[in-house]
Order: C-alpha cells, then sequence, then structure tokens
C-alpha cells in the first residue's frame, strides 16, 4: 500500500471508520509481527507487540497527528515497544530462579536464599548504571541481541556500544567485587 493509501486510510480511521481501520491492520500486521520477532527473538511475544500497537492506533486515533508516513509510525512504535520489553520484561523473566543455575552456583557454596540474594545485587547495580549504558547494557545482555543489532536498532555506532558494554561490565564488576570475591567467581 502506498504512502499516501496509508495516509487516507487513517484519516478516516481518526473519523471512527473500523472498515478502513481494519484494512491497516491486514495490510501491517504480519510485517510488524516478523519485524517485532526479529527483535525480541519470540513470535507470540512478536505478535502481542504488534498488536498492541495497532490496537493503539485505534483508541488514540484521535489524538495521533501523522507527521510522515503511516508505515513509519507503525514500525517506529514497534521498535520502540521491543526495546522497552527488552528493558522492562526480560530482566523480570531473567530473574526467575533456574535450576541450572542453583545448581551451577552450588558447586561455589551457594544456597538458595545466597543466589537469590546475587540476583537482587546483580539487578540493583544493573539499575544503577547510566541510562545508555543500562539500555545498551540490557539488550546485549537479557535481549539477546548482537551489537550491530543494538547499534542498528538505536541509531549508534557499532563503537559505541562496545564502550557502553564495556563500561557497564567494569562499573558492574566494581560494584559487584565483594560478592564475587566471596564466592570466588570470576
Amino acid at each position: 500500500m502506498k504512502q499516501d493509501d496509508d495516509n487516507a486510510l487513517f484519516l478516516k480511521v481518526r473519523e471512527g471508520d473500523l472498515s478502513s481501520y481494519e484494512k491497516i491492520f491486514k495490510t501491517h500486521y504480519g510485517a510488524m509481527s516478523r519485524y517485532a520477532m526479529s527483535i525480541v527473538r519470540d513470535q507470540t511475544i512478536g505478535e502481542e507487540i504488534a498488536q498492541e500497537v495497532l490496537m493503539y492506533i485505534w483508541e488514540k486515533r484521535a489524538q495521533i497527528n501523522l507527521t510522515g508516513s503511516l508505515k513509519s509510525y507503525l514500525f517506529s512504535s514497534v521498535k520502540n515497544k521491543c526495546i522497552n520489553y527488552i528493558k522492562l520484561e526480560l530482566p523480570k523473566l531473567q530473574s526467575t530462579t533456574d535450576l541450572d543455575q542453583v545448581r551451577a552456583y552450588s558447586s561455589t557454596g551457594m544456597t538458595i536464599d545466597d543466589t537469590e540474594l546475587m540476583k537482587k545485587k546483580i539487578q540493583f547495580a544493573i539499575d544503577q548504571l547510566p541510562e545508555k549504558c543500562k539500555n545498551i547494557f540490557i539488550l546485549s545482555r537479557y535481549g539477546g541481541l548482537t551489537y550491530n543489532e543494538i547499534a542498528e536498532e538505536l541509531e549508534i555506532s557499532v563503537k559505541t556500544v562496545e564502550n557502553q558494554v564495556s563500561i557497564a561490565l567494569k562499573k558492574l564488576k566494581e560494584s559487584l567485587s565483594e560478592e564475587l570475591k566471596e564466592y570466588r567467581i570470576k
């Protein structure tokens, strides 16, 4: 669908035209889902993010003023939702106790309570990082994105990503140095 057609349909959506909204949904949902999935690496989450963006379009249609193409707006919204998901939701999922992790820590003398305490200390240390550094670190470690993918998603250089991850690791090592010594974790 052409940009002009999309924008004309959106103008009808702003007036409450459900059939125009359905056309937009059918035209863009598949590509939006695939794009989201390529970022979050999970089909179900990718589909949910695409649906959330499209529902937002309907719910907030009167407040949205397009300055460019609808397609650009949709894909930018998907990208932002994916980054928010990676920053906010993945760390929560990562913090759930995993039996393999507990077994791995048991060889260091850590109990399950120690493991939970360590996870909290690690999360606290991550939360203390500067915002840009923290976001890049989370995308790298929890989001599983490569440095190139992060650079592309955030529209920064790969060197910046490398530097920020290096800074994050250095600061985390400093913050957690006592805990690492205590359990001989390197």
